[in-house]
């Protein structure tokens, strides 16, 4: 009878991280996660999945279509993964956190379901490392976001980029001063959403709004650049709303300068894109050699108010496999840690290579044994390829009876140490305590 191949394609949009992968993961992880816990934010942990129509209170209509459902046995609701960890966040700060003193910060390390195409780093399973600032409306809140930005980028080991800084009511303004339907407004901003200048202006021509609402207009797709945009914005602005939002944006620029960031930062009020997300200033993050943002945020006043809680609230997120492309587009090495030692016994009883297994554990290192019997050559080979950083050997033909040979595997140095002297003071010839240098 001829056997079935067993089948191990994976679904379309899922990743494996193989022992490196994983680890090159996890150091992204950690490092966002310093930077966060620096800046005096908290972790919190969301369920993976939850009752869809809970979610979808705090998820745009398109990301909804996105989402991965089932069914609940137990009550025959719709479940759905998380799609996004602000939503869940905001209806936890409006449930359980609402009586806490703001404002509120919050971090998390969380994988994120979109049914949606694969794109540039991104599955349809990723990962996001993000934090969120709840219960301060003030420019510096914002102005807090783009530093940790920043900050994070630099955590990660990566230079040659920069912050895309938008104000989603600088446009909102001016729709506002057009009286235009829905329809139409939408169309202006996917033309700005592609810069594309041509299809703005016979769309603005079609309006035929006032004067200086059209030199506006046509003018927002090359209102970007340093701090001289807000001047130029200025003068051809000609309402409140957009005017409170060049004034806003103004201070978040001011604060940034404060903090010496200002010339990582790009200014423009042309950026519509996450237009119906966001309530204020929005920014994503590029860097030099990967062609889509590995970072954004921006201000989300809205959402909470979803939930029965009007709070005002920003955030940002990085996407951990992008940031693992960007770092290997810029050559950004990241340690790739095995065990400290990995203990080769040629002696039949084992009690010294259990015995200094024990005490190194306990002293903070990480350590592995060789317990397959091979020729000494073939397990030094198996230690490189576990990433061990020294190999002891107990009983083998270079030592005797008492001694352990120690052996730096990066670079073939040897040193012969007495067993009972290694036992009594490992630190003595060893750094200690797990770190490596």
């Amino acid at each position: 009878m001829e056997k079935r191949a067993f089948q191990t394609q994976l679904p379309k949009g899922v990743k494996i991280y193989l022992p490196d992968e994983a680890a090159a993961k996890r150091s992204v992880e950690q490092r966002l996660f310093s930077v966060f816990t620096r800046w005096g934010y908290r972790e919190v942990v969301t369920p993976t999945y939850e009752f869809a129509d809970v979610l979808s209170v705090g998820t745009d209509e398109t990301l909804q279509g996105e989402m991965f459902k089932l069914v609940d046995r137990d009550t025959g609701r719709m479940l759905a993964l998380r799609a996004d960890i602000t939503p869940q966040i905001a209806r936890i700060v409006a449930t359980r956190l609402r009586d806490e003193p703001k404002p509120l910060r919050l971090a998390y390390v969380a994988n994120v379901f979109r049914y949606e195409e694969p794109q540039v780093g991104r599955y349809r399973e990723f990962y996001q490392a993000g934090v969120e600032l709840v219960g301060l409306e003030k420019p510096e809140a914002d102005a807090e976001m783009i530093a940790m930005t920043v900050e994070g980028l630099q955590a990660l080991g990566l230079d040659r980029f920069q912050i895309n800084v938008g104000q989603a009511d600088f446009f909102r303004g001016v729709l506002e001063e057009l009286k235009i339907d829905r329809e139409r407004g939408r169309q202006l901003q996917e033309a700005l959403s592609r810069k594309d200048a041509s299809t703005l202006e016979r769309l603005v021509k079609d309006l035929a709004p006032p004067a200086s609402t059209a030199e506006l207009l046509v003018a927002l797709p090359d209102l970007f650049g340093r701090e001289e945009v807000l001047e130029r914005g200025a003068r051809l602005v000609k309402n409140p709303r957009s005017d409170r939002a060049l004034a806003n944006l103004a201070e978040v620029h001011r604060l940034l300068r404060a903090y010496g960031l200002a010339d990582a930062v790009i200014l423009d009020l042309g950026e519509v894109r996450g237009f119906d997300y966001y309530s204020g200033v929005h920014f994503e993050g590029y860097v030099s050699g990967l062609g889509a943002p590995l970072c954004g945020g921006g201000r989300y006043d809205h959402m909470l108010g979803r939930f029965g809680y009007d709070c005002p609230a920003t955030g940002f997120a990085f996407e951990v496999g992008r940031a693992l492309l960007a770092m290997e587009a810029q050559g950004v090495a990241v340690p790739q840690a095995g065990p400290d030692f990995f203990i080769i016994d040629f002696t039949p009883e084992k009690t010294v290579a259990l015995s200094l297994s024990r005490r190194l554990r306990d002293l903070g290192a990480a350590v592995a044994r060789d317990i397959i019997t091979r020729g000494l050559p073939e397990s030094l080979a198996y230690a490189r390829g576990q990433r061990a950083r020294w190999a002891l050997v107990i009983g083998g033909p270079k030592t005797r009876a008492e001694e352990v040979l120690a052996i730096e595997l990066a670079t073939g140095a040897e040193q012969k140490i007495r067993a009972a002297d290694l036992l009594e003071a490992p630190a003595k010839w060893f750094p200690m305590g797990g770190a490596r240098a």
